[in-house]
């Protein structure tokens, strides 16, 4: 059982997994570490709750502040950029590996080491904590930032999955691309980099996960040095567009490709701050698009059988003020197989899962649960967001072994064709060429 609660401090800890994770809080800032006796490599990643849906909120005494879209990706971007010199370079030096990544509801900043983590982890606090921003280096990276947006743009994949988000949300800031538009970051300066990471980038809307063959106090101890002097920050005011209940257009983009990418995604009603029915529904949903869509499917096994797809993929996201359900493959028939989709869905509600099907697919995902422990990244991302809803990584784990049947069912009436959207991203000249036989 896990004990602990998240919002106590000290240990959470799963028996039965032999897995533990100490807790400690500075200056507003979580700190969590999990202990991993013999294992070499060691992370750590630093999680700020802004991300590229935070385009406006409130700032007391100054009302409502609205941001340029591409904003969030764009600081993370600068902060590697110093006044004593570039980062990358000074985690190198140390032996460290670092990255940084941006996504719709936060921005982390990590690294992976074999040694120096001491020294490693005081200059990942450096980058966040230590904005240095210059009109100059702002005008380079609107250049560098413009070219990666071009290169989305005109990327099958990314374009998409951009497509679906357009259409399935018509007001919610997800539907726009997380590196925003080329029109949009050229309003971008270093005023507005400095009032963002003012709002967010304090300890209070922080937190902080390491991995690996470590000692928690010294943990603890590095990062209360790293705080000293900063101010935990008052809680941020994010506003929100009203989202209405419908959804958009079917799209279809014309890319050189040689086999058409097609997505049919689902609006879902959100959850809001209710973190265990958030939870809930997040593991039935991927267990139910695993049965009717993984590769152990019926549905897989006809439609490769009869050649409309090779493979196929299906995901959930689920957030406090937004949720959906993809379902993506590839396939020279998009039509026939957005409709085959649909299909299932519709004879599943009719005839029911099987309850053997359903322990297999529970078990499966169990096994992935057990295993995620192995990598640190994964974990301390999880564990972060789902504290975040007042959660923790092993209650996730409880909620996962006490799904049922029933609960599968129940989302069934969640996947309803007329909050479905489709995309179709296909080569014109391939299409013509294919509607003129």
């Amino acid at each position: 059982m896990a004990e602990g609660l998240a919002g106590s401090f000290g240990v959470l800890r799963d028996e039965s997994l032999k897995e533990e994770i100490h807790r400690s809080k500075t200056r507003g800032m979580n700190v969590f570490v999990m202990p991993k006796p013999g294992f070499r490599r060691k992370y750590a990643e630093i999680s700020i709750r802004y991300g590229s849906n935070d385009n406006a909120f409130h700032v007391p005494g100054k009302g409502l502040i609205e941001l340029p879209p591409g904003i969030a990706h764009f600081l993370e971007h600068k902060m590697f950029e110093k006044s004593w010199g570039e980062a990358f370079g000074a985690f190198a030096r140390l032996g460290a590996s670092a990255n940084a990544y941006t996504a719709n509801n936060y921005t982390a900043y990590l690294f992976w080491t074999l040694n120096n983590l001491r020294d490693a982890l005081e200059l990942l606090f450096r980058v966040a904590l230590e904005p240095y921003f210059t009109e100059e280096s702002v005008a380079k990276e609107q250049d560098i930032i413009g070219q990666e947006i071009r290169m989305y743009n005109d990327n099958p994949g990314s374009r998409l999955e951009r497509e679906v988000l357009q259409a399935l949300y018509l007001e919610h800031p997800v539907r726009i691309d997380i590196a925003g538009t080329e029109e949009s970051i050229r309003r971008i300066d270093k005023d507005l980099l400095y009032t963002c990471h003012g709002a967010f980038y304090r300890p209070s809307n922080m937190a902080l996960f390491v991995g690996g063959d470590v000692r928690p106090e010294e943990v603890f101890e590095i990062a209360e040095r790293s705080l000293e002097g900063y101010d935990p920050g008052e809680p941020v005011i994010r506003a929100r567009p009203s989202e209405p209940p419908e959804v958009g257009r079917d799209a279809v983009v014309y890319l050189p490709v040689p086999v058409p990418l097609v997505e049919v995604a689902w609006k879902h009603e959100p959850s809001g701050e209710d973190g265990s029915l958030l939870i809930r529904r997040e593991i039935a949903s991927n267990i139910l698009l695993d049965l009717l869509f993984g590769k152990s499917s019926a549905f897989f096994t006809k439609a490769y059988e009869e050649g409309l797809i090779d493979e196929v993929s299906a995901s959930h996201d689920s957030w406090p003020d937004y949720c959906f359900s993809v379902v993506a493959a590839q396939s020279m028939f998009p039509e026939k197989f957005i409709e085959s989709v649909h299909e299932e869905l519709e004879r599943v509600a009719k005839t029911g899962l099987r309850e053997d099907d359903f322990s297999r697919a529970k078990k499966a995902a169990v096994g992935r649960y057990v295993t995620l422990f192995d990598a640190f990244d994964t974990a301390g991302g999880m564990h972060m967001h789902l504290f975040d809803i007042g959660l923790d990584i092993f209650r996730y784990g409880l909620s996962l072994k006490a799904v049922t049947l029933d609960d599968v069912h129940e989302r069934l009436g969640a996947f309803r064709r007329e909050r479905s959207v489709s995309a179709i991203v296909r080569d014109n000249q391939r299409s013509s060429a294919h509607g003129s036989r």
